[in-house]
């Protein structure tokens, strides 16, 4: 079975992501939904953006892990409002701006994990799975 690639955000399992990996997410959201083409903003020179970017990337990957980060970046795709000055949202913006997208990424995940696990109990095939001794 041939290696996929860091930046094959479809194919890649969510646990392998890495920060090349969510920023060829993001470049996908972005040019989706707002019909551009992604690169960091901020001051500096593009290699700077790109720097600065990864690093806080990187960090809130740590921080907060995969899934949570990537709840992140569709929340900030969705809620953002282009304008012709910004017609699209950056990591950096939506990371020192908007990080109260975090709280509402790991709050949406954990909603999702209570419904999965309550449909699993009400399963009751699960339910001989789970109690089997």
């Amino acid at each position: 079975m041939p290696k996929i690639k860091s930046d094959d955000h479809r194919n890649l399992p969510l646990a392998d992501w890495n920060v090349r990996t969510f920023f060829a997410y993001l470049t996908h959201l972005t040019a989706e939904h707002f019909g551009v083409e992604y690169a960091p903003t901020g001051s500096g020179s593009k290699a700077q953006r790109w720097q600065r970017e990864s690093g806080m990337m990187k960090q809130a990957q740590g921080k907060y892990g995969n899934a949570v980060l990537k709840r992140f970046i569709e929340i900030s795709v969705e809620e953002y409002a282009p304008n012709a000055d910004y017609p699209y949202v950056s990591f950096t913006f939506a990371y020192s701006y908007r990080d109260r997208n975090f709280a509402k990424a790991q709050a949406r995940l954990r909603r999702k994990r209570i419904k999965n696990v309550g449909s699993q109990h009400r399963n009751p095939n699960n339910l001989r799975k789970t109690w089997t001794i």
